[in-house]
């Protein structure tokens, strides 16, 4: 049953992986190969904007210096302690891993190797649970930030946002990232989606 379970993954991020390059029309290159192989896929990183895709380091919004959203964005991260509530969900889902790791060898017999790829196949509902969790803080501090702001500066922001950012669909975006897509955090902003 786990190699049958392994292989639906398997198909199913493949499929996602297709989806993703016909709608995007963008590479996905090495990174999209990595991300099939079970157990590789659970470290494989995925850059989040155009500059870091480039090499040319990172920012979430462009302009991001001075920009008075961004700060009231992470100012309503603050208000809200949504760092603190972030590492304590990481460490209920650790505890929950590292009893998933252990109870299973003890109580089956179950060789560690086995065990691990069962923790991994247990990982992804948790995993996309633990990002919808991350998506609904940053739409928290978007909205702390609209209303220390306007509608004017939330409206450049999300639009330099969608600039930078690499154009992921929602259903990839909430499989492999702890941010929502530029274009859903406008739309639960703003009532419409900025694209680039």
């Amino acid at each position: 049953m786990l190699y049958a379970l392994l292989g639906i993954e398997f198909v199913l991020r493949l499929c996602v992986e297709i989806r993703e390059r016909r709608i995007t029309q963008l590479r996905g290159g090495v990174f999209a190969v990595l991300r099939l192989i079970p157990l590789v896929n659970d470290i494989v990183p995925l850059p989040e904007s155009r500059a870091v895709a480039e090499g040319a380091g990172s920012t979430e919004t462009a302009g991001s210096t001075g920009n008075a959203f961004e700060k009231m964005h992470e100012q309503g991260h603050k208000f809200h302690h949504h760092a603190i509530l972030r590492n304590l969900f990481k460490i209920i889902l650790l505890l929950l891993a590292v009893w998933l790791l252990v109870g299973l060898p003890v109580r089956t017999g179950m060789p560690l190797w086995q065990a691990v790829l069962w923790l991994h196949l247990a990982a992804v509902p948790f995993r996309v649970i633990f990002h919808l969790y991350c998506w609904n803080q940053e739409y928290e501090a978007d909205r702390y930030a609209f209303d220390k702001t306007d509608r004017k500066v939330a409206k450049h922001a999300m639009r330099a946002l969608a600039e930078t950012e690499i154009p992921y669909t929602k259903l990839f975006a909430v499989l492999y990232r702890e941010h929502p897509t530029a274009s859903s955090r406008s739309y639960r902003l703003l009532h419409k989606e900025i694209k680039a």
